[in-house]
């Protein structure tokens, strides 16, 4: 990762953690906070990293303030909007913003922000069968 950079995060299961359903399966869209993403988000932060979020949910404004709030919250140091792709894939929204490096919960997103030349981390799901 250059110094400086640009470095994003997935919000849903990778600044959150899934919650589990009455049947025992994780389900994301929960807005508990991941502390140890989020520890790595304020360590990247600290060493002079620019931090932005970029989700796949639709933008809504409901959305956008839940997501609003849990920055504030937990005292995120993200300076720019929210980037919401509406269920869009994330690597040409990434390139755009000229991402150096993104974390994410999804396989198949990394792959594809990968084959754009961005490094990518991912953040693993707890164990167990999801939904």
């Amino acid at each position: 990762m250059p110094a400086n950079g640009l470095i994003t995060f997935d919000f849903d299961d990778t600044l959150t953690v899934p919650f589990k359903d009455k049947e025992g399966f994780w389900v994301s869209g929960g807005y508990d906070p991941n502390l140890d993403t989020i520890a790595t988000m304020q360590a990247l932060a600290e060493q002079g990293h620019e931090i932005a979020i970029v989700t796949s949910r639709p933008f809504t404004q409901g959305s956008k303030e839940k997501i609003t709030i849990f920055i504030m919250e937990h005292e995120l140091p993200v300076e720019r909007n929210v980037v919401f792709t509406n269920g869009e894939w994330k690597a040409d929204f990434l390139l755009k913003l000229g991402s150096t490096c993104h974390y994410d919960d999804s396989p198949d997103e990394l792959i594809r922000i990968q084959e754009k030349g961005i490094a990518v981390v991912e953040v693993k799901h707890p164990p167990g069968p999801r939904r």
